[in-house]
């Protein structure tokens, strides 16, 4: 567990101890003031119960590379872009997660840049043990916080949680009831988050030119790939459609969105044109049995083979959650939202880094 588990831990045990000697000893004799104390002990306890059993936090995954790395948060403006979630015509802000190897220890612009996109209600801490397995690999990896689309992200200091009206969307949204607005809303998600992932590669590229400019110096504009989860895998590979600069893409679980061109009746359109970048699709219990059921999963039978520059796993008894970090964070809300699991989530994060490297270092060393 987490160090503020254990802190949480002894707190409880305060606590309860707390109640066992003032019930005991009748440490306060008048009657309203011992029942609002109590009453206060105990919601403190539930609360912190609830805390340490949803939330125990448990150890992270034991990187394999041999580069030290550590991290840090970015905070990124692109003036090119008007928010449109606010109505003040502020630009579009971002905040970036970086992990990167020990700079003494990597030549510069030698290291690839992968950058990860977020699930549809999710943050840019979703799938850390991802990161950190590839930055002690030599990689440098920037997860995106997608503002409004994120659960909670943090600009200039101040907290923005995720939209009311993208979560509605989120929740109706329904390709077999009514494909005419799941299609309006894909291509809504998509134009942002692939403008997002865009922006973050362009400014990468850009400030990497420069000599001995922090992590940036570390990154090889030869060598990008882009991954993401369920809706982040999406937009990972709409961004391989459109740039050709990226050589690898990852995708947890994700239909292909951006590969969709219209709606002919209940069905989709597809752009069926080969990818020219690498590909690898990975799929849990809760997405697999889709590829034949879901008109949104049609690209995704399309690809579902092993040669040339295309593979996929299906790892069995895992969920939709397990492939993030949830499943260590939060082992029960991850059965709660993901409908349960066989798989050990250690086993399956530790398969999602080996295959991921390894098809990274194929493609991007």
């Amino acid at each position: 567990m987490a160090l503020y588990n254990y802190i949480l831990l002894v707190v409880l045990i305060l606590l309860l101890g707390f109640l066992v000697v003032s019930s005991r000893r009748k440490l306060m004799r008048k009657g309203w003031l011992k029942r609002t104390i109590n009453i206060v002990t105990v919601t403190a306890i539930v609360f912190i119960t609830c805390a340490v059993v949803l939330f125990p936090n448990l150890r992270s995954i034991q990187t394999t590379g041999k580069y030290p790395y550590t991290s840090r948060v970015l905070e990124l403006t692109d003036t090119s872009r008007i928010e449109e979630y606010k109505n003040d015509g502020s630009s579009r802000k971002l905040s970036v997660l970086i992990y990167y190897p020990d700079a003494d220890k990597i030549e510069n612009n030698t290291a690839p840049l992968i950058v990860f996109s977020h699930g549809g209600i999710s943050t840019k801490t979703s799938n850390l043990s991802l990161y950190k397995e590839l930055a002690s690999h030599g990689y440098v990896v920037a997860s995106i916080e997608h503002t409004y689309h994120a659960l909670s992200t943090e600009i200039e200091g101040k907290k923005i949680y995720i939209d009311s009206g993208y979560m509605k969307e989120l929740n109706t949204e329904d390709s077999h009831s009514d494909i005419e607005n799941s299609y309006e809303c894909f291509q809504k998600w998509m134009k942002l988050r692939t403008d997002d992932i865009i922006f973050v590669i362009d400014t990468f590229i850009e400030e990497s030119v420069e000599e001995n400019n922090s992590f940036y110096s570390l990154i090889d504009a030869n060598s990008i790939g882009v991954a993401g989860h369920s809706l982040g895998g999406s937009a990972a590979l709409g961004v391989a459609r459109q740039r050709n600069d990226i050589k690898a893409v990852i995708a947890l679980e994700s239909p292909y969105m951006c590969d969709i061109t219209g709606v002919d009746g209940s069905k989709f359109t597809w752009n069926t044109n080969p990818y020219q970048s690498a590909v690898m699709n990975i799929y849990s219990d809760s997405g697999y049995p889709l590829i034949e059921s879901d008109n949104k999963y049609v690209q995704n039978k399309n690809y579902l083979y092993n040669n040339g520059n295309v593979e996929y796993y299906y790892i069995e008894g895992s969920n939709h959650y397990t492939l993030t970090d949830l499943v260590r964070t939060s082992p029960i809300l991850c059965a709660l939202l993901g409908g349960g699991y066989k798989k050990s989530g250690y086993d399956t994060l530790e398969f999602i880094n080996q295959k991921s490297l390894v098809f990274f270092d194929k493609y991007l060393e």
